[in-house]
């Protein structure tokens, strides 16, 4: 308990440094204080989960799949976007595959007027990077998308 107060307690000091927001969620993961994680996706990207499992509960258990998971689509119906991501981030698979894949997250960069932070992954000295975007909600900084290629 102790542990999860000082991991909120980290962010919220730091959430308004969009360099600090990605070691603090992953942070958070590797700590098992998922809520704290939570917290730290925009509400947006919340509700394009929301939509994803209304349109298309396939492309959700593909993903689920890649994590290890297997949801039925009548257990998906009664999920929102927060509990599905809940549900994924606490997975055991994920915080593995953070340290088997060696994720690090570089400093914030500018691209036109979107903010990213890209974060370097792989195994056995191949490694490749995705850009977390990052948006601000109420002055605090949040993750939005992800992407392989910085969007035009």
């Amino acid at each position: 308990m102790f542990q999860c107060l000082i991991t909120v307690l980290v962010f919220l000091s730091s959430a308004t440094d969009p360099g600090e927001i990605v070691p603090a969620f992953k942070d958070s993961i590797m700590q098992g204080n998922i809520p704290a994680a939570i917290d730290m996706i925009s509400e947006d990207a919340i509700l394009m989960v929301d939509s994803v499992l209304t349109n298309d509960r396939e492309q959700i258990n593909r993903v689920l799949l890649y994590f290890g998971l297997q949801l039925e689509i009548s257990e998906m119906e009664e999920m929102g976007g927060k509990q599905l991501l809940t549900e994924i981030l606490s997975n055991p698979a994920v915080s593995g595959a953070i340290l088997l894949f060696g994720i690090s997250p570089g400093e914030p960069m500018l691209h036109g007027e979107r903010t990213f932070v890209p974060v370097t992954y792989g195994l056995f000295g191949n490694r490749e990077t995705m850009h977390l975007e990052l948006v601000t909600e109420d002055g605090i900084w949040k993750i939005h998308d992800f992407f392989e290629i910085l969007p035009e």
